[in-house]
């Protein structure tokens, strides 16, 4: 699912750009007007979709790397600890705070800086490298990418990624007294981010009371023009009255049935791909939890959750589940994990794979993938040539097409079969077949191709 993290993941506030807007005019009013005037000036196009992209926060946030001025290491490690204002000029922009612990501050500025020879190190940053030996540019160079910093801050080692929640529909989705305390206090709501691995988060911009008021506003305007334009809400819908038996019903298939505990948290229970589950109510529609269990692609494009296979009734039974379960929504831990890179084979179905099946199985296939921890059944090694080997082509395609359930394995392996076509899920064979460098037994097939 693709939540809202609203506002730009903008990286590493430097000198000669403001911190904060401190003593800066406010918006005032807060009207849609305001709104979309501040979130053009904090640049919020750089990450999100929804939204105009625009180039303005681009002049104004220092770039990095050769050929742009010198920065003293020591300075960006303790301006990041505490990003203050620079140049309230150029408010409404500023530099958003995200919350770094020592090493990742120390990792960015090794990266940024322009300094090789580490001039101007004083004591606390030398201390700092000496408790973290291990930390280099690279390191900081991941965590430039996974925090958007390259959205804000040009720098020739990093791409910028518009990959963070479409705006233009967020009021279709959530609710609008959620979005205000999410902009008041934004806490990670997809804890592998917005392409899930490579981490990211929702920095915190010191929003004012009627700064939040206007970014609602300007949403809430974005999102009936949207549902004018292209039908976007989904028809409405009253979750179920649950008796307790139905409530324990739920949650058995929830928990024991279905796969969605394979991407999503709920309780202590659960992996790390997608939002948690708990406290949904406060956070979602109704009736865009409903029909983002039943196709989530129609609602958010370019999703690698999968369609339903399930009821409708049981449909309705699960999303009034949770919406009726209760228990205050927190933020999980953000990740900062790093892609790792695929496998050389130039196989079929390479993308599908790391979209699909790497956060459990892992980029090479040895199911051990960042989200492999939190399943209490370890994913199916594919790179294991003696164990895949054993299974045909089309064991691998069922599997694919309904889930872990039909091979006996766990089920919280989802089915991928209604959101992808039939070509799609003979490449993810080929791409698995690929990995464990073997075919299945030669009684399943001719040798002249998968299936």
């Amino acid at each position: 699912m693709r939540w809202l993290i609203l506002g730009v993941a903008f990286a590493l506030g430097v000198a000669g750009w403001s911190g904060g807007w401190q003593g800066a005019p406010a918006t005032g009013g807060g009207t849609a007007r305001d709104g979309a005037q501040l979130v053009a000036a904090l640049g919020c196009g750089a990450c999100h979709t929804g939204v105009a992209e625009d180039e303005a926060i681009r002049a104004v946030a220092p770039p990095f790397g050769e050929g742009t001025p010198i920065l003293a290491p020591a300075y960006i490690f303790h301006y990041l600890a505490d990003p203050s204002p620079v140049r309230p000029d150029i408010a409404p922009a500023r530099m958003p705070s995200f919350d770094l612990d020592e090493r990742q501050r120390l990792a960015l500025a090794l990266f940024v800086t322009n300094d090789r020879e580490m001039r101007g190190v004083d004591d606390a940053l030398r201390s700092a490298q000496q408790r973290h030996p291990e930390t280099d540019r690279e390191e900081g160079r991941g965590l430039f990418e996974a925090l958007g910093c390259a959205s804000c801050h040009l720098h020739a080692e990093a791409s910028p990624r518009r990959v963070a929640p479409e705006l233009a529909t967020a009021t279709l989705r959530l609710r609008e007294e959620w979005i205000e305390r999410y902009l008041a206090d934004p806490a990670t709501v997809r804890p592998a981010g917005p392409r899930p691995g490579e981490g990211g988060q929702m920095p915190d911009f010191a929003l004012a009371p009627d700064e939040i008021a206007a970014i609602v506003a300007h949403l809430r305007e974005l999102g009936q023009q949207a549902a004018r334009r292209d039908g976007v809400p989904p028809p409405p819908w009253t979750p179920l009255e649950l008796s307790p038996f139905a409530m324990r019903k739920a949650e058995a298939l929830l928990v024991e049935k279905w796969s969605c505990l394979g991407c999503h948290q709920l309780g202590d229970d659960g992996g790390r791909i997608g939002p948690r589950l708990d406290g949904i109510a406060e956070r979602l529609r109704p009736e865009y939890l409903r029909s983002v269990i039943t196709d989530p692609a129609a609602l958010a494009s370019g999703t690698i959750m999968p369609a339903s296979l399930e009821r409708s009734d049981r449909i309705d039974l699960v999303a009034s589940y949770l919406l009726r379960r209760g228990g205050k929504w927190s933020g999980g831990e953000a990740l900062a994990h790093q892609a790792s890179p695929t496998p050389p084979e130039a196989a079929p179905g390479a993308e599908l794979y790391r979209g699909r099946c790497a956060p459990c199985h892992g980029p090479a296939g040895k199911g051990d993938g960042f989200n492999a921890p939190y399943l209490p059944v370890p994913p199916t090694d594919h790179s294991d040539s003696a164990a895949m080997s054993l299974r045909t082509d089309d064991t691998l395609y069922d599997g694919v097409h309904a889930g872990g359930w039909i091979l006996g394995k766990s089920r919280r392996m989802p089915a991928f079969g209604p959101s992808l076509s039939d070509a799609e899920k003979r490449e993810l064979v080929a791409y698995i077949r690929a990995l464990c460098r073997c075919q299945g037994p030669a009684w399943a097939h001719d040798g002249t191709s998968p299936g």
